[in-house]
């Protein structure tokens, strides 16, 4: 990390994490430390997050409703027999980063109903959890740890 007085007595901070870089100018110094500390966090985040495959992370997601919720067993035959054959093995960060109507396409692409009602309502609440645990910075300990997302 290097952060660089401007003339202008601004600040630029410049990181290279992962052979990606990222840079940014801030009013003080103190700002451009902050930026160092929560862009190595967040690089840190994704890292742990492209680990996890959507298998494990639907998994757990599913382990997180009760047993006798109403919809466990829809979500649970879609998974089964429409989500896992066609997104098990792939990295769950490839389907969060990907544009929201490719995974339906793919499911259409794959065969049978892709778009019926169980399986399009499973893989949006799936996919909107994951979402909001890779913005809590949870992802990755979350499909890990054992506990679902969804607590529905």
């Amino acid at each position: 990390m290097a952060i660089d007085r401007l003339p202008s007595g601004s600040f630029r901070g410049r990181l290279m994490i992962n052979g990606q870089r990222y840079t940014a100018t801030w009013p003080t110094e103190a700002d451009a430390r902050l930026w160092e500390i929560e862009t190595r966090a967040a690089a840190a985040v994704r890292r742990r997050a492209s680990s996890v495959t959507f298998a494990a992370y639907a998994a757990n997601w599913l382990a997180g409703f009760l047993d006798d919720a109403p919809d466990r067993a829809r979500f649970e035959a879609a998974l089964e027999h429409r989500l896992l054959p066609v997104f098990g093995e792939l990295q769950l960060l490839e389907l969060l980063v990907a544009d929201r109507e490719e995974p339906h396409r793919q499911l259409v692409d794959a065969g049978g109903r892709g778009d019926d009602d169980a399986t399009r309502e499973c893989l949006e609440l799936l996919l909107e959890d994951a979402i909001h645990e890779l913005d809590a910075g949870t992802l990755g300990v979350r499909a890990r740890a054992g506990s679902g997302g969804s607590g529905r």
